[in-house]
């Protein structure tokens, strides 16, 4: 019994003494050793950890392909949109388009009742046929027109001439720049005339520039158009022209216009003033 006594003493002694150790301070192995955990458990806890890390792994690698396969239907939708545009061919066409509205061909024919008076008396009328073609390109416009006329009389009182005759070409060229609705520029004159006095003949060409204005306003289908242009040089004291006239437009666009008014076209030198004047109809189209 004493023996008994004694152990447990030591025992107690040594429990409390500076050489315990807690279980918390021993190692895994040393826990294994003295039996406190078993192996199998945590054979089965390593090896289901290891499992949970893996599927981790697996849904990273979904992750990865769903990302490639939304990226897919982003780059194919651009390609469509692009090959759809297809830039390079619409600004073709609308290069194309833009050309054939901004260009535009309007030739016009016009008949006038022509009254030719040489020093405020008159000669003759006549009847003449005027030509005229304007080509256009956006503000710039190149205009071409023709005047003939050919009169005599046998007796001017003013100028107590007998048998006399004239026959005159006017050819003009303009360059004009369309402003709003207003066309403003310069032509190119040439004036061939030829003359008879008691049987003799004479001949004359005069070249000279002139200024042009030339204004349209259009109300519904009807159109208001005036304007002249005035020219001189060392032999013509003064040439000039003044019109106007009123047209109606047949359609809605401007593909066919008729048209009436008033011209007067006149030209004065030191000696002489000739001038062309009368009722005028025209028709024009425009392409």
């Amino acid at each position: 019994m004493k023996k008994i006594i004694i152990v447990i003493s030591t025992l107690v002694l040594s429990l409390f003494s500076d050489d315990y150790i807690p279980l918390s301070n021993l190692s895994d192995k040393q826990k294994e050793e003295y039996n406190f955990i078993n192996k199998n458990s945590i054979e089965k806890i390593e090896e289901d950890s290891y499992k949970k890390v893996k599927d981790i792994k697996i849904l990273n690698n979904q992750t990865k392909e769903e990302k490639q396969e939304l990226s897919k239907p982003i780059n194919n939708e651009f390609v469509k949109e692009y090959k759809k545009d297809n830039i390079l061919k619409d600004e073709r066409k609308i290069s194309q388009n833009s050309f054939s509205e901004d260009f535009s061909i309007i030739p016009k024919i016009s008949y006038m009742n022509v009254s030719t008076d040489i020093e405020k008396e008159s000669i003759e009328k006549t009847h003449e046929v005027i030509p005229e073609i304007l080509f256009t390109y956006k503000n710039h416009n190149l205009k071409f027109d023709y005047l003939s006329s050919n009169v005599k009389t046998n007796l001017l009182s003013n100028l107590n001439w007998a048998d006399f005759n004239l026959d005159t070409k006017w050819y003009r060229l303009a360059y004009l720049y369309s402003f709003y609705n207003v066309n403003i520029g310069l032509a190119y004159n040439y004036l061939d005339i030829n003359f008879g006095l008691l049987g003799i003949n004479a001949k004359d060409n005069q070249k000279f520039a002139s200024i042009e204005a030339h204004l349209k306003n259009s109300e519904d289908n009807f159109i208001v158009e005036y304007g002249g242009f005035y020219g001189k040089n060392d032999d013509i004291k003064n040439a000039y022209e003044y019109y106007l006239t009123l047209g109606y437009k047949i359609f809605s666009n401007d593909n066919l216009i008729f048209n009436a008014g008033y011209k007067n076209r006149t030209i004065e030198d030191s000696d002489l003033k000739i001038e062309y004047k009368g009722p005028i109809i025209g028709i024009s189209s425009k392409f």
